[in-house]
């Protein structure tokens, strides 16, 4: 049984999430994410920053989340159940190194407290003609780094951060293969590597005079390659209105759904750690992970 002891009641949720971000956050700094949740941790630290641990429970943290129902966007507009369950995330990350590696806690508060509902939006994906159009205008581009990015995008499904932060030593050409260590159910994966993305990953190792370090390096010493610029060239030069990075993902899902690949090859394939995100894609049954996006890897011959 924990009992709280008087550090516990001395302590305040301000002191832990310092204590995080000081200790434990710089050590995913080549997490994406990482800006964001200083922003939603800034926001905990502020409002509940002077609750003690030993008083830190769930109906704290609901507490939250009823306030973060009622705050407003810079447009007037409520945030949306997606944005809160991010900063419930963000917390509940706080907690759980609390709990599991500080002792700190007796257990994590935020599993208790049902999440906000979410509103599943429009799923946007490339037609053929856009798919096209997008590979011609990425070959056309001055920066080779925009093709192999969005051509992977498109092979394996994976996010923006997964791709930008990738590394030689996660590349294997013997078994092609991605391995990406930081995803957002904590396990690493690895991801297979097909058809037309071979020879792009391939081509572009060759260029690389380095041969380590980031796959797409930036154009500061040791930092990796910021894609925001190339991709408004490239998705504006094909013409492509209302698409976003994240999109690619959405199609590759498409495309596996096309192939045959069913729910859980769905959630497999794009690392989800449920099904009810592949639900929005997936209706019919297939085969292994490789053999659905190998079933795919036409789709980027042109």
């Amino acid at each position: 049984m924990f009992v709280a002891q008087t550090a516990d009641r001395r302590r305040t949720l301000a002191d832990l999430i310092d204590k995080y971000l000081a200790d434990y956050l710089p050590t995913k700094a080549h997490n994406l994410s990482a800006a964001d949740v200083r922003t939603q941790l800034a926001w905990w630290r502020a409002e509940f920053g002077h609750v003690t641990l030993d008083r830190l429970t769930p109906a704290t943290i609901a507490e939250g989340r009823g306030k973060l129902a009622k705050r407003m966007t810079r447009n007037g507009t409520p945030l949306s159940g997606a944005t809160i369950n991010r900063y419930l995330a963000g917390i509940s990350g706080v907690c759980k190194w609390a709990w599991k590696e500080l002792g700190w806690l007796p257990a994590n508060p935020v599993l208790s407290v049902g999440k906000a509902r979410e509103s599943e939006g429009v799923i946007r994906f490339l037609s053929d003609d856009e798919r096209r159009a997008l590979l011609d205008a990425c070959r056309a581009d001055h920066d080779p780094n925009i093709e192999v990015c969005v051509v992977l995008a498109l092979a394996t499904g994976l996010r923006q951060s997964n791709i930008r932060f990738l590394r030689w030593e996660d590349v294997s050409f013997e078994e092609w293969t991605l391995t990406i260590r930081e995803t957002k159910n904590g396990q690493p994966r690895h991801v297979p590597i097909v058809g037309m993305a071979q020879g792009a990953l391939q081509a572009h190792y060759d260029r690389d005079p380095t041969k380590q370090g980031w796959v797409f390096k930036g154009y500061r010493d040791g930092s990796p390659w910021g894609l925001h610029s190339a991709w408004q060239r490239v998705r504006d030069a094909a013409g492509l209105k209302d698409f976003r990075f994240h999109d690619l993902r959405h199609t590759t899902a498409s495309w596996l759904t096309q192939g045959g690949a069913g729910l859980a090859q769905v959630a497999d394939a794009l690392g989800h750690k449920t099904l009810t995100m592949a639900r929005r894609y997936s209706h019919q049954s297939g085969e292994h992970v490789r053999a659905t996006l190998a079933s795919i890897a036409g789709k980027l011959g042109g």
